[in-house]
């Protein structure tokens, strides 16, 4: 049985349903989505009333590599490419600005492709990818450069990254180029930084993912884990 006869049927109503629940941020993460599944015949009906399709006809060049397209994200996220703000009140404390959604959305595509680089054995995409799109959520945190706009408490939690899915591939994407303590300490940093009440299901999977060699520089670094009570 193929892979298509195995999916059950969607009812399309109910996915509308949905969509429409959805706010700013989620319609946006699922458009990129769909721009990247749907067949090229279908997209002239989609985007016809929205958009010339001579602007988005192919002009032949090639599209740029997943890498180039996270070191540019990089760049520009920490340029303020994506940073907007707005007049703060009771009723809109809650919203995103534009910039904020657009950031969100590119930033979830691109993790998507890191993910998909891991899976598919191409450990040196996802170790440089995975790594800035992790920098990107500590610069959040810190608050030291202007990348994306939160009215009510900012923090890279709000970009809605699946740290119990996202950390141990960056893991293992590090695991075969990195020195044991070195691997020990990116280890350590990020499950401080992004762990948080998943710290010990996280910790166990890492020890898998581990070598012999890894697993013990991570045992001498075990008293530095912030383990929340």
């Amino acid at each position: 049985m193929s892979q298509r006869e195995k999916m059950p049927r969607i009812d399309r109503a109910k996915v509308r349903a949905h969509a429409h629940k959805l706010d700013g941020t989620g319609l946006r993460v699922w458009l990129d989505r769909a721009i990247g599944l749907l067949p090229d015949e279908a997209f002239p009906e989609l985007v016809a009333n929205y958009v010339r399709l001579e602007d988005v006809v192919a002009d032949g060049r090639a599209e740029p590599g997943l890498l180039h397209s996270i070191r540019r994200f990089h760049r520009e996220s920490l340029a303020g490419r994506y940073y907007q703000d707005f007049m703060v009140s009771s009723r809109n404390f809650m919203e995103k600005s534009r910039g904020t959604e657009t950031f969100i959305a590119e930033h979830s595509r691109l993790l998507d492709a890191c993910m998909r680089a891991e899976r598919a054995g191409d450990v040196d995409t996802a170790r440089e990818g995975l790594g800035l799109l992790i920098d990107l959520m500590r610069q959040i945190d810190r608050c030291e450069v202007n990348i994306v706009f939160f009215a009510d408490e900012a923090g890279s939690w709000q970009v809605g990254v699946d740290w119990a899915e996202v950390l141990p591939a960056w893991f293992r994407s590090l695991s075969p180029a990195t020195d044991s303590y070195d691997w020990a300490e990116a280890v350590v940093e990020a499950l401080n930084d992004f762990a948080g009440y998943q710290m010990e299901p996280l910790l166990a999977a890492t020890r898998n993912i581990a070598t012999p060699e890894q697993r013990e520089a991570l045992a001498e670094y075990d008293g530095n884990l912030r383990r929340r009570r």
